[in-house]
């Protein structure tokens, strides 16, 4: 995994994780009494449009992760990290899909059942990752850690 993909994945996901506990909070927790009764918040439709455009990104730059770090590391049989990374790619199909089902389901009971599927394995994505980043931090990183890293390994 290069440095650029590295840090790609680390921005990405980083917006897209604070611009949806931000519009979560403020959906749910942010509501304000107006003329007329509650009100969103101003900035709600802010964060959920800028959500909804760092999202692309984020799953773009967990295609390169596949490619860079996950494979190479699959194919070595590398066991660092091996839970944590699972459960991170386990969780990303419901995350991702329920994401999009959000945003296309018209009928109301859907949608919210896609909503809370979609805020629950965000969140155990998010923690997951930190877990991953965690213990990543917590291991040596010699050159035979390494080995399945594309920008280490040349051929």
């Amino acid at each position: 995994m290069t440095t650029l993909e590295r840090w790609s994945l680390h921005l990405a996901a980083l917006s897209t994780g604070a611009t949806g506990l931000l519009y979560g909070w403020l959906r749910y927790y942010g509501q304000r009494v107006g003329e007329f009764g509650l009100e969103s918040h101003p900035l709600q439709a802010t964060l959920q449009h800028l959500h909804v455009l760092a999202a692309p990104l984020l799953v773009f730059a967990l295609g390169m992760v596949v490619r860079g770090h996950v494979l190479p590391m699959w194919r070595n049989g590398k066991a660092g990290g091996r839970r944590s990374g699972v459960a991170l790619a386990l969780i990303l199909a419901p995350m991702v899909l329920s994401a999009y089902a959000v945003q296309v389901v018209v009928e109301p009971g859907w949608r919210l059942a896609f909503a809370w599927l979609h805020g629950v394995t965000s969140l155990l994505f998010l923690a997951g990752y930190g877990v991953h980043q965690w213990m990543a931090l917590r291991q040596p990183r010699s050159a035979e850690a390494l080995e399945g890293d594309v920008s280490l390994n040349p051929s």
